[in-house]
């Protein structure tokens, strides 16, 4: 069926365009793996129908693609679409596929202006640490202000900045749909700087650029992602100036997302880093190894990975010290390793979790590690400083075993001679040799100190 609603809405069509834009923004292992394996259904009542393999192509599309899918839409002009996927076949042990209902998949309700794979994005599902404390507070106290007498004043714009995939569009949107939540009548727009470009674009190539401001100025509130991209964009640059100076006129609450602070933005008009800075600005930074391994655990609740293996700690903790670039990086490989299990019909292992990193980064075991690296990890783990860890003198009883541990790693892996080791920790060579054989003896007799050590040496290699 087509839809008369949408431009060119035959649904090969419009697979095909989406494809287009996913190949610039894809490895070219990554769109093979996912995206050529599905194929379009059909289009109705706004919505396109797409067939995907397996459910775990489902999965990953649906919370490791979702950005990359709604780029594409808004540089295609086609925001206004709906995605639906739908498994083609089952999974092992099933006896029939899954019909290709409305049930496969989670959509928005049809009035939501946020993107429809964004739906998970919400502030109960944001796991806080230390990283992203204050950021999280902050963006609590938007959702209770808005609204009231005072408003938002000293909140408005709220800037968010940190590294790629640390969580600054989940924050962002997690507002929004609470905000929605709270008033379903408030007008709100969720709009990337990429998108709002072609926006600026076709209205120049129009000879009028009036409506697309007043588009933008009749909201509530306003979502502004990646403004980091602005740099070069000198009439986009202009319009944007223009929306949010009368949004901030008319106390409409803005949020703003940026890979830098506002003061560093190369090539944004100090105007409008002027209103950038009026808010309150926060940043998110790469997550400690607890709020990892916290993430993770917070993931594998998700209903979505119900009917997947179960992760046991152990992998989780190789996964925590492996995923440390951005938190999607960290949600990938988990997902990669649950999939890769689910599709051999395995439990999940360290080994299959070591051979999934390799394949997701490239990356090969070294023949040698350095100690230095041994020994912040093992801190990590064991949840202790650094400090401790390597102070002789320490008298603390938690930081006992991960010395030992950290020795008969650094025995294991760095290939350094037991005075080498001893010189580090201020021991000696028998001490070093001692604590090695206590540790060796613990993991025979206690399978989960095994486990621990275990993850912790894949961790390093």
């Amino acid at each position: 069926m087509s839809d008369p609603l949408l431009p060119a809405a035959d649904p090969e069509s419009l697979w095909g365009r989406l494809r287009q834009g996913l190949t610039t923004r894809l490895s070219d292992a990554s769109f093979q793996e996912w995206i050529a394996p599905c194929a379009p259904l059909k289009v109705e009542e706004g919505t396109l129908w797409v067939r995907v393999p397996t459910p775990s192509t489902k999965l990953w599309i649906e919370q490791q693609l979702a950005e990359e899918f709604n780029d594409t839409l808004a540089q295609e002009g086609l925001q206004d679409l709906r995605l639906a996927f739908v498994v083609d076949g089952s999974e092992p042990g099933e006896p029939s596929p899954r019909p290709a209902a409305a049930s496969d998949t989670k959509l928005a309700p049809q009035s939501s202006p946020l993107p429809v794979l964004f739906q998970r994005y919400t502030l109960d599902r944001f796991v806080v640490g230390p990283n992203s404390q204050l950021a999280f507070a902050a963006a609590r106290a938007v959702v209770d202000s808005h609204g009231r007498s005072s408003g938002t004043l000293a909140m408005n714009p709220f800037f968010i900045y940190g590294g790629t995939g640390l969580g600054k569009t989940h924050l962002m949107v997690g507002i929004g749909h609470a905000l929605r939540e709270r008033n379903p009548e408030l007008r709100l727009t969720y709009l990337k700087v990429d998108q709002f470009f072609h926006e600026v674009t076709a209205a120049i190539a129009r000879r009028n650029t009036e409506p697309l401001r007043r588009k933008y100025q009749q909201n509530d509130v306003l979502l502004l992602d990646d403004v980091q991209t602005l740099g070069k964009l000198e009439r986009t640059q202009e319009e944007i100036f223009y929306v949010l100076e009368y949004l901030l006129q008319h106390g409409k609450q803005i949020i703003i997302t940026s890979d830098k602070p506002p003061q560093k933005l190369e090539g944004v008009h100090d105007r409008l880093i002027t209103r950038f800075k009026w808010g309150l600005t926060v940043d998110i930074q790469p997550p400690d190894f607890e709020t990892r391994f916290a993430i993770l655990k917070r993931k594998l609740e998700d209903p979505d990975f119900r009917d997947f293996p179960a992760v046991p700690d152990d992998v989780l903790t190789f996964i925590a010290h492996k995923g440390k670039g951005s938190v999607r990086d960290l949600e990938g490989l988990v997902t990669r390793v649950v999939y890769q299990a689910s599709f051999l019909g395995t439990p999940v292992t360290l080994d299959l979790a070591h051979a999934a990193f390799q394949g997701s980064s490239g990356e090969e075991p070294g023949a040698s590690v350095p100690p230095e690296r041994i020994y912040r990890l093992t801190a990590e783990t064991f949840g202790i400083s650094l400090m401790d860890l390597m102070k002789k003198k320490s008298r603390k009883p938690e930081a006992l075993v991960p010395r030992q541990v950290a020795m008969y790693l650094a025995r294991e892996l760095a290939q350094v001679s037991l005075a080498e080791i001893g010189k580090a920790f201020s021991m000696h060579h028998s001490t070093v040799m001692n604590s090695v054989d206590k540790v060796k003896d613990r993991m025979q007799k206690d399978a989960d100190f095994h486990k621990t050590v275990h993850a912790l040496l894949n961790s390093i290699q």
